[in-house]
């Protein structure tokens, strides 16, 4: 008997988790008469969240190759998605030596996730979207470190060992602080004073973390000094250029690098693969993951537009959020195998944000009974790396599976 295919599309944060709860709710038995292939372009899971650290010393385990992290019982096939063809149920794909192929599906998952946002040339810097601008940014930073070396006047010295970071983000304060504790070792290493070294983190919003309270968002800006990080409140940056990062209220900030974190938007692939679309360009789908109009494609994580159907929230593009929206769809596509009805979307459970500030060094903050909870430090730092490694399915043997590759 011919296996029928449950085809998972994307291996990001979203797609590995729906691959795994699948394979999970479908053990033995119940896996019978199916197939479950998981397609992505690459064949390594990249780790998007901890872009930051290729722009400093730490460029491991960025890449994880998906025979580490997939479930027994899981088929890959590398392959980039083309189109879809609804009422053939198949998806054309293309294969790394360029030939083309078509697959069929019973079901589909479209885990495609979202790109990260580029600012246009002429505004100068460098947008940290991917390996190869993170690389460019530590280069910058290294050479203006050694220029530094051979400057004998203090206040030239500061500008060289200065950086501007825009957009006060999870990932622009991650990426501030990381930059801050590694700009601080370089310097020290250099003969040079670290106290010099100074991140600027430019927040166009009138406070920092504004999910939490005033003080919650003070302790995390007083964490980030510690780092060697200044926030810069309620402006907008316009453009880099010749050591100056021009400001909307008219004035200029030194900085010998400019580092763009401007967040996510919908995998722009989405707008072409015929299927209906909000207007904020991701995927439109009811409350079990399916996107409108075809009940036998799903789509979750940063490319799906899904709404609490009891409040009218719509989840974010993080990992907190995306995980549970996987784990309960490896329960609808089992009950909608078998032909009962799954459990609707519910949201994450409560305001939770994990944050890293450098090695070693974290901030977690949670909201429950009517209170604010915070981890800070070597607490809140292995809260955010458990945090990381979960979002990626790491754990002890893989991690030493890694290491022994380096």
């Amino acid at each position: 008997m011919d296996k029928k295919n449950i085809v998972i599309v994307g291996g990001g944060y979203a797609g590995l988790h729906a691959v795994n709860h699948i394979r999970k709710q479908l053990p033995g038995e119940e896996a019978d008469g199916y197939r479950i292939l998981l397609i992505d372009k690459e064949s390594y899971h990249f780790r998007k969240v901890l872009l930051f650290k290729a722009a400093v010393t730490d460029r491991s385990h960025l890449k994880v190759p998906f025979s580490m992290l997939l479930k027994k019982g899981i088929e890959f096939v590398q392959a980039g998605l083309n189109a879809i063809d609804p009422h053939a149920r198949t998806i054309n794909v293309t294969y790394p030596d360029g030939s083309g192929g078509s697959i069929p599906y019973e079901r589909l998952v479209l885990a495609l996730g979202s790109v990260i946002n580029r600012v246009p040339e002429e505004m100068g810097g460098i947008s940290l979207s991917d390996p190869a601008n993170a690389e460019q940014v530590r280069q910058q930073i290294l050479h203006h470190l050694q220029l530094a070396r051979t400057e004998t006047r203090p206040d030239v010295q500061r500008e060289l060992l200065s950086a501007a970071v825009v957009g006060a983000g999870i990932t622009g304060i991650e990426t501030a602080a990381e930059l801050g504790f590694w700009m601080k070792a370089e310097a020290e290493k250099a003969g040079l004073d670290p106290r010099l070294v100074e991140v600027k983190l430019i927040n166009n919003r009138p406070r920092l973390f504004e999910a939490g309270s005033v003080r919650t968002g003070e302790q995390l800006e007083a964490m980030l000094r510690e780092r060697g990080v200044n926030v810069y409140h309620g402006i907008k940056a316009r453009h880099f250029a010749d050591g100056r990062l021009q400001l909307d209220n008219g004035s200029a900030l030194p900085a010998a690098v400019c580092v763009w974190t401007l967040g996510l938007k919908p995998n722009p692939l989405l707008g072409r693969l015929g299927l209906p679309l909000e207007p904020n360009g991701k995927l439109s789908v009811d409350p079990w993951y399916r996107v409108q109009g075809h009940p036998r494609i799903y789509a979750i994580g940063d490319c799906a537009n899904i709404v609490d159907p009891v409040t009218g929230k719509t989840d974010g593009m993080t990992c907190k959020e995306a995980v549970p929206q996987a784990k309960r769809l490896g329960q609808i596509v089992k009950a909608e195998l078998q032909g009962k009805t799954g459990p609707q979307h519910k949201p994450f459970g409560i305001p939770l944000y994990c944050i890293g500030l450098g090695p070693g060094n974290g901030f977690v903050w949670a909201r429950g009974w009517g209170r604010d909870i915070v981890l800070k430090r070597s607490l809140g730092w292995k809260f955010r790396v458990m945090a990381w490694n979960s979002a990626s399915f790491i754990d002890g043997k893989v991690q030493k599976r890694l290491q022994a590759e380096q």
